[in-house]
């Protein structure tokens, strides 16, 4: 284990170099002719995040002394929504010493095999092959399943039918961040925000849909940050055709909303109901005791919830609030939809 832990480190190294890096480059080449809404940015972002996060000292951190109770053929269906969105599965079933059966998505098919390839290349034999989804109802004895609500639904009646039991099985769905204003943030702390909304066009499951506002906020600064991180994170050609459309409904429905120069970004005001990714909600508050009901509401869809320190101080402690600009930076131990996967791992 302690050789594995050391080998995924010099992988890490490897692949954040500031060098060429073959497998890697041309992982990232492929990614960016395949059917995603990637731009090589965000790529690029993605990759040295995860790679910063991936060391010993966070790994051991991760695992904490946990085993798994004995050797499982792990099937594990892949999300496409961000580049190297399924990497933290991958290492866990692999440090768990499980066997990981993996479907890609055929939005982004070559990083994660990029880089077991790597793994491979310093000299591990890893437990690790890639299937058709429905090789993966053959092989596997469990299952860590991620996608949309109607995927997952489906995803849970096919294990079913094929006895993968509900307590072997781990299912995430729809999620995404919000944002808790309080009118004193700096404007580091906007530009952060900026980049929670944009980065990957907004399809994560931690980017940021819904900003509450105190009703005296306008969101002039906002606008201004988020056409400044567009000169440094590209949209990608399709965004301003996913978004044409709502903002024509907006428009025609009389919603207060702005954009930015050829649809890069949309903003509307309105109730706090998620839209379509890249298109954020601004929720005008006059007390925190609004937002705090609001979003007991939403809580089984909220994958994280961000704000200034000082706003922080003035929310429920039992929150697991985090500071605007961490919602593509998670650290190696979070817990998606608030579910521990090294548990879920070792206790199968």
């Amino acid at each position: 284990m302690k050789s594995l832990i050391i080998g995924l480190s010099d992988v890490a190294q490897l692949w954040s170099t500031l060098d060429t890096y073959p497998l890697r480059d041309d992982a990232v080449r492929s990614t960016l002719s395949a059917p995603n809404h990637f731009t090589s940015e965000a790529i690029m972002y993605a990759i040295d995040q995860q790679m910063n996060a991936i060391n010993e000292a966070t790994i051991i951190h991760w695992l904490n002394d946990r085993v798994p109770n004995c050797k499982h053929q792990v099937g594990v269906i892949n999300a496409g929504n961000i580049p190297l969105v399924g990497l933290q599965d991958l290492l866990a079933v692999i440090l768990c010493g499980h066997a990981y059966i993996g479907v890609l998505s055929k939005k982004s098919p070559y990083l994660i095999p990029a880089f077991c390839e790597t793994i491979n290349q310093q000299g591990f034999d890893l437990d690790v092959r890639f299937v058709e989804m429905d090789e993966i109802w053959k092989q596997a004895e469990s299952l860590i399943a991620t996608g949309s609500d109607a995927s997952i639904a489906q995803i849970q009646g096919i294990a079913k039918s094929h006895g993968i039991l509900r307590e072997k099985s781990l299912f995430r769905s729809n999620r995404f961040g919000i944002a808790i204003l309080d009118g004193d943030e700096s404007e580091d702390e906007w530009s952060d925000l900026a980049l929670d909304i944009l980065l990957h066009e907004g399809m994560g499951c931690r980017n940021v849909a819904l900003i509450f506002a105190p009703t005296d906020l306008e969101p002039d600064r906002c606008l201004h940050h988020l056409a400044q991180t567009r000169a440094v994170f590209p949209a990608h050609p399709t965004t301003s055709g996913r978004l044409a459309i709502q903002q024509a409904y907006l428009d025609a429905t009389n919603q207060p909303h702005a954009y930015g120069e050829g649809l890069e970004f949309l903003l509307s005001k309105g109730a706090a109901e998620p839209q379509s990714p890249g298109h954020v909600r601004w929720v005008e508050y006059q007390s925190l005791d609004e937002v705090i009901a609001i979003i007991n509401g939403l809580i089984n869809q909220i994958q994280c919830i961000l704000a200034s320190p000082t706003a922080t101080r003035t929310l429920p402690k039992d929150w697991n609030v985090e500071p605007l600009g961490s919602t593509q930076t998670p650290e190696l131990s979070w817990k998606p939809d608030g579910k521990d996967t090294i548990d879920f791992l070792c206790n199968l």
